[in-house]
């Protein structure tokens, strides 16, 4: 576990940055009368993930593998991260629709409706099991994506190599 240890910090600093997303969406009205565009707002979190993937990346390369890190390994300690904070998501989806809005989904259901969506369609995609299934979705996705790119950034290879 402790090869991981860099990654499990950056994924739990971003689990806790998402919590506070969610709170801030929260006050902002996007659980409430806007909640219909939640899901595309929550695209934005590509850009914590991003900044977390690459510092993580650094602090690997700079503090595990001694300043030089390969594109590969770079890019398999980003996918972990990725995969790190997909298995975290339901915890993060279930504590924000049990105790900081519960009446989310209530409420997105309704305004989705209201907008002139299909009911069918917003039901099946407005519930917790569809909203862990989603998120963790994007979190694997975005972060095996951006692990590629931010492999690029932060690979560093010796002289002797």
């Amino acid at each position: 576990m402790e090869k991981f240890k860099i990654e499990f910090k950056w994924a739990s600093i971003f689990t806790g940055i998402n919590i506070l997303w969610v709170y801030a969406e929260k006050f902002l009205g996007f659980h409430d009368e806007q909640s219909f565009i939640h899901p595309i707002l929550s695209y934005i979190l590509v850009i914590p993930i991003s900044v977390c993937i690459f510092l993580s990346l650094r602090q690997k390369r700079d503090q595990y593998y001694s300043g030089n890190i390969t594109w590969q390994k770079a890019f398999l300690s980003g996918a972990l991260f990725s995969l790190l904070i997909a298995g975290l998501s339901p915890g993060t989806v279930y504590v924000m629709t049990q105790y900081i809005s519960p009446d989310f989904f209530d409420n997105a259901i309704r305004t989705s409706i209201e907008k002139g969506s299909d009911e069918k369609f917003i039901n099946e995609i407005f519930n917790l099991n569809a909203y862990i299934q989603s998120t963790m979705m994007l979190y694997i996705s975005f972060g095996v994506m951006i692990s590629a790119i931010a492999g690029l950034v932060v690979k560093r290879k010796s002289a002797s190599v």
